[in-house]
């Protein structure tokens, strides 16, 4: 059965009205710990989420580890480079197999008792097992989590019963292959504790609102009312920012010159949510990549990073500070805002507020948590 979910359809359904109608979701969506439960099982887990990217595992035996809602997933590079993803559980005693956020093994080696696997996650050995009854090493294999690579973003289905990821993605796929992200590589890396809800974190990327007092330095490279929604079928909301005259790149001191990505929109910033916790910026010459994982109703994991053309990356004086520090700046004040929404919301006399006319993608993101929501609040 799992969790119930402690909220009432009525003030839910208010969300769904248009947005000249509608009010924002109520304030328990943000710090029930039973609604996080809830998302936990009904979101996260029973749907399609977004892990890292493709260049974390380039070459046997690179893994990346994902945690979420106590359940950990390992996803490694096989012997041909290929991702596999597995619950990070060895099948004996049930220890981790690796611990780390990322890295390189050679093998796969349960730390407490040795047994090991293939990087298929087929049992290789396990010691002293020779002569139980009834027990086959190929049922004991590490158990497979449903994995896909779309646009170079690796993709989790912890149910195995998502829908296609193609249909998750839906129409964004056509804005993310300009950008060639499975090419890229990674330059850098910040993971962040924030202690807000994640879908604060989301809401809050969804609208440059805020930016000219929030982000004094961001609005004066691209004005806050620059740039459009883009609409299409797939769980996903965004549009473009547009550079302001003279403007190259997001970045401190104008940037260091960098080649641009081949066949992008030099003017244009594109930001899109992919439902539920993957948020892409694409820049003339990097991509930005969030993931959002929750730790608790009012704590998140926010991890950054960012991508660069591999000659950008490889060349022997390469230097991604300008874009990081800039970020690192931007991500630090929007943290800020979001644990000050937060705390404001933990107020028993606080009501949810109505949208703006400047908050269309917060209230498309809105509208995709409420539909899961009603999905059990009115079966």
């Amino acid at each position: 059965m799992g969790p119930n979910l402690p909220l009432s359809a009525e003030d839910v359904e208010l969300t769904l009205l248009p947005l000249e109608r509608a009010t924002q979701l109520p304030p328990r969506a943000f710090t029930d710990p039973g609604v996080l439960a809830w998302e936990m099982e009904h979101v996260f887990r029973r749907g399609w989420i977004g892990a890292c990217h493709i260049d974390q595992i380039a070459g046997r035996g690179r893994f990346v580890m994902v945690e979420l809602g106590g359940e950990s997933v390992l996803i490694v590079a096989d012997e041909d480079g290929l991702p596999r993803a597995f619950v990070n559980s060895c099948r004996h005693r049930g220890s981790r197999i690796v611990d780390a956020p990322e890295g390189t093994v050679r093998r796969l080696t349960c730390p407490y008792h040795a047994w090991s696997y293939g990087f298929d996650g087929s049992l290789k050995n396990a010691p002293f097992t020779g002569e139980l009854v009834d027990f086959d090493p190929a049922c004991n294999g590490l158990k497979p989590v449903p994995l896909a690579v779309v646009e170079g973003i690796v993709l989790l289905d912890m149910s195995g019963a998502a829908p296609s990821p193609a249909e998750h993605v839906g129409e964004l796929r056509g804005h993310l292959a300009h950008y060639r992200l499975e090419e890229l590589r990674r330059g850098a890396r910040i993971a962040y504790d924030v202690e807000a809800n994640w879908k604060l974190i989301a809401e809050n990327y969804s609208e440059c609102l805020h930016c000219p007092g929030v982000h004094p330095e961001l609005n004066r490279l691209s004005h806050y009312l620059s740039g459009e929604t883009i609409e299409g079928a797939g769980l996903w909301c965004g549009g473009s920012m547009t550079l302001a005259e003279g403007v190259e790149t997001m970045a401190t001191d104008g940037g260091h010159g960098r080649k641009p990505i081949e066949g992008v929109d030099l003017r244009s910033i594109l930001y899109f949510l992919i439902f539920p916790n993957t948020l892409v910026s694409l820049h003339p010459d990097y991509v930005m990549l969030h993931t959002l994982w929750p730790k608790s109703p009012d704590r998140t994991e926010v991890v950054c990073e960012w991508f660069f053309e591999p000659e950008a990356v490889s060349s022997p004086d390469f230097d991604p500070t300008d874009a990081v520090e800039f970020w690192d700046q931007v991500n630090r004040e929007d943290w800020e805002v979001c644990a000050l929404t937060q705390r404001g919301m933990g107020s028993p006399s606080f009501t949810p507020g109505r949208y703006t006319t400047q908050e269309d993608d917060v209230h498309t993101f809105d509208v995709m948590v409420a539909e899961r929501y009603l999905e059990a609040l009115k079966p």
